[in-house]
């Protein structure tokens, strides 16, 4: 039996034997804009990097879900519905899940999850780079300073950073004077400016 519309259920639904969830398989060479009756699987194929919007959240329940795939040879961003803004970049061959927390605004709030088997999984982490010199900014009081800010690196309010200096084609670890985690999450960390030990390579936050 096929119902030619939507069925609403005002308490526990349960099946037996089994609920099938859709899955669309696209080939894409523009952007691709979802609507709250998209399949739940998205398996995007591009030969391009292309974006994916997510629908106007006011429009969605909490909790609705969808899982973009990126199934061809390029990434496929995922953006939020009205501003344009990267929630997350789905490298080729990878898969992500997107669950809405918070419908209030167009743009909502989402939580990302990556679908893969947990043993195999790379920590999440935040990479920048710097050079020895306009990077560090003007010293001040002895010192020159890199700061991240918590909403630029995305690891929360207790990262680990790790700090790399570029030896040839090698990564050094080391150890700047002085590494400052806010209470916020800000990362902040600072070398002398007498002698100068600025140096330039990496930071990467977990």
């Amino acid at each position: 039996m096929q119902i030619k519309g939507d069925l609403t259920v005002k308490r526990t639904l349960i099946a037996d034997r089994r609920v099938d969830n859709g899955l669309k398989a696209s080939v894409i060479t523009g952007a691709e804009a979802l609507t709250r009756h998209s399949a739940y699987w998205q398996s995007l194929s591009a030969a391009a990097p292309q974006d994916c919007t997510l629908p106007d959240a006011t429009t969605l329940p909490n909790g609705w879900a969808v899982v973009v795939y990126a199934s061809g040879a390029s990434t496929i961003t995922v953006k939020d519905a009205t501003a344009g803004d990267t929630i997350k970049a789905v490298p080729a061959g990878e898969a992500y899940q997107f669950v809405l927390l918070d419908n209030s605004d167009a743009d909502g709030t989402w939580h990302v999850v990556k679908l893969d088997d947990p043993g195999e999984v790379v920590a999440s982490r935040y990479t920048s780079t710097h050079d020895a010199t306009t990077d560090w900014g003007a010293a001040s009081d002895g010192y020159y300073t890199i700061s991240i800010t918590a909403a630029t690196h995305g690891r929360g309010t207790s990262p680990n950073a790790e700090f790399y200096e570029t030896d040839g084609t090698d990564q050094i670890a080391v150890m700047p004077d002085r590494v400052l985690v806010a209470a916020n999450g800000d990362v902040s960390f600072r070398v002398p400016e007498d002698p100068d030990l600025r140096y330039a390579r990496k930071v990467v936050i977990i």
